[in-house]
């Protein structure tokens, strides 16, 4: 078999900056998780690690570190461009979507990896941390089927960082009868109005739930991010020649002034004015990605947005393989200084994780990137048993 680390996309389709956006979030997040794991096993909490580190200022390698969790936002918003696109495109040239083909390839290509991972975990929690089979399986069932924050009002043990994805996958349901509005509205303006109306409504629930664990994970906390890439999605389609000029030192600087934005405001994530400054900056650092001179050299770059391309599967494993990583690597400690111990198991963790993470792409996610994979099984099955 070749092995093959990028994803399958038709090429029509295939926007190499936004593979490199993900490619942002993903490192953001895992960095973060791998601190986490770390600091926990060795005794400390995240805040005490942070502390240690300088500290939450800002400016502070602490202050960086403990908001570096802000590419789950990222993912957010990407993922409301992603999925706006074709209702958009469809919306602009006055067709319809199929939505009953929409939900068929949101199953096809992203249950078969997170089912899997997380039968893979669930065994894990049993055999090698034993715990109760009958807590195990009803915690099981329930994140199997997106619902484990509304029913336990907390991130599921068995991979806590399916959180998000219960949220995208409220998200996959809420689009189509959003544009099912937009559609009945017509007028742009009415359009515009009502997103941002939902953004403001999303603002104000998210503040009001923050201390609720059974409604703090939802869509309608995280609706605002994904607004900002389904605005994000509007403009790119309707303002074309924009991003197709020549890329521009301006949009570099606009760039570093939207990463700053985002990591300044980024908490306490419900303050109003921090909202909306953050949400503004990830717009601000999408255009940069598309239109900064070295912003978009590096998004392009094969090498980043390659591994932006497998984020999914990087997503579903690292956080719980870090967990029983950092069990055996905490012995690499050559040091007292927390800041260098860190940096050796940012420097053995990473590659660990990249590579099991590239396996199980290969072998179970990009096999599922091709929509036809359902009849081409089925078909190989009957073929074998008719041998």
């Amino acid at each position: 078999m070749k092995f093959k680390l990028s994803r399958k996309t038709n090429s029509i389709h295939f926007i190499p900056e936004i593979d490199g956006l993900r490619f942002f979030a993903i490192a953001t997040v895992v960095i973060f998780h791998l601190n986490t794991a770390f600091s926990r096993e060795i005794g400390l909490s995240v805040n005490e690690s942070i502390e240690i580190l300088g500290g939450k200022n800002t400016f502070s390698l602490g202050g960086i570190l403990i908001r570096l969790d802000l590419g789950v936002k990222v993912f957010f918003a990407i993922s409301g461009f992603i999925l706006a696109l074709p209702f958009l495109k469809a919306l602009n040239e006055n067709k319809k979507v199929n939505v009953v083909s929409y939900f068929k390839r949101r199953l096809t290509r992203l249950e078969p990896p997170f089912i899997i991972s997380l039968v893979i975990f669930a065994l894990v929690h049993i055999v090698l941390f034993h715990e109760k089979v009958a807590t195990v399986i009803s915690h099981f069932i329930v994140g199997l089927f997106y619902t484990h924050g509304f029913v336990y009002g907390d991130p599921n043990f068995i991979n806590p960082v399916t959180w998000s994805l219960e949220t995208e996958a409220q998200f996959y349901i809420l689009v189509p009868l959003l544009f099912l509005v937009f559609r009945i509205l017509k007028s742009d303006v009415l359009k515009i109005v009502l997103l941002l109306l939902l953004f403001i409504g999303s603002m104000i629930f998210k503040n009001a739930s923050s201390d609720n664990g059974y409604l703090n994970a939802s869509v309608f906390a995280y609706f605002l991010n994904f607004a900002v890439g389904i605005f994000f999605a509007s403009v790119y389609l309707r303002k074309k020649e924009f991003f197709e000029r020549p890329k521009n030192l301006i949009f570099d600087i606009l760039g570093i002034i939207s990463i700053l934005g985002m990591f300044l405001f980024y908490k306490p994530q419900v303050d109003f004015i921090n909202i909306v400054v953050f949400n503004a900056s990830i717009f601000l650092f999408f255009i940069s990605a598309f239109l900064g001179k070295f912003f978009n050299v590096f998004f392009t770059k094969k090498w980043i947005y390659t591994i932006g391309g497998m984020c999914y599967s990087i997503y579903l494993l690292h956080y719980a393989f870090f967990h029983l990583f950092v069990k055996f690597s905490k012995g690499f400690a050559f040091s007292e200084n927390y800041g260098v111990n860190l940096s050796i198991q940012i420097a053995i963790g990473l590659p660990v994780v990249f590579l099991i993470s590239s396996v199980f792409f290969v072998l179970i996610e990009r096999p599922c990137m091709n929509p036809e994979w359902p009849r081409i099984l089925k078909l190989r099955i009957t073929q074998f048993l008719n041998k």
